[in-house]
């Protein structure tokens, strides 16, 4: 006989319900161990995966795509997250230096002084597509004390002559001048100016990329501690 669904007799009323107990008790353990099962698979998975970052050239005539560089190790050229955020952060740093707005409210904000504490750090820190205190944020105080003095009076004789500056992206260069490391590092920029009233510019500069977690939070703490632009044309 099946005990207990057939010991349900008066010498023992009981036996029906252990065997539903019995039957929940089967239950709720198969469901322990399939809840296990499925966490041991969701740690597997989220494990496994990995950011895996591609550096894409794009063709500004065809639109082509061109994989320049990933992690896979079969391609010629290796970027460390080291190298990528620095050469950004000089790429992104120049765009700024040498922009000269129609706009004169967007060159007040590009070239004010503010708050280093206050403006460049946490929900306050502008992105880069944000010109509000954007050189200072991402300058040291002496280069950026050279821009506002040396600079800025140069910018606002231009643009009251009503001359408008922009870097070309499309064809900007920029390689490391010497050793690249977790610190920083300096390099050698190639860029065209471009100018609504005159020949477009052509430049060559030393950038020396400096960090600091503390006051650059943003880009890994990396900054352009000192700049130096010559024209070549």
């Amino acid at each position: 006989m099946d005990y207990p669904s057939s010991f349900e007799t008066p010498a023992f009323p009981a036996g029906k319900r252990i065997a539903v107990s019995r039957f929940m008790a089967i239950g709720i353990s198969v469901l322990f161990l399939i809840i296990i099962f499925m966490c041991g698979i969701l740690f597997w998975v989220s494990r496994s995966q990995k950011i895996d970052p591609f550096l894409v050239s794009i063709n500004n005539v065809t639109g082509q795509w061109i994989d320049v560089g990933h992690s896979h190790g079969n391609s010629p050229f290796e970027y460390s997250t080291t190298r990528t955020m620095q050469e950004s952060v000089v790429g992104n740093f120049a765009a700024k230096w040498f922009l000269i707005s129609e706009d004169a409210e967007n060159n007040d904000a590009l070239w004010k002084t503010c708050e280093r504490n206050v403006d460049c750090i946490g929900e306050n820190t502008p992105a880069y597509g944000i010109n509000d205190c954007a050189i200072f944020c991402m300058t040291s105080e002496e280069l950026f004390s050279r821009f506002v003095y040396d600079i800025v009076p140069d910018y606002q004789n231009r643009f009251a002559n009503g001359e408008r500056w922009t870097l070309d992206k499309a064809n900007i260069q920029i390689e490391p001048a010497s050793t690249v490391s977790d610190v920083g590092g300096t390099w050698l920029l190639r860029a065209n100016i471009q100018s609504n009233i005159s020949e477009d510019i052509n430049i060559v500069a030393f950038v020396k990329v400096a960090r600091n977690v503390t006051f650059y939070p943003q880009n890994l703490g990396y900054y352009v501690a000192d700049f130096n632009a010559y024209k070549i044309n």
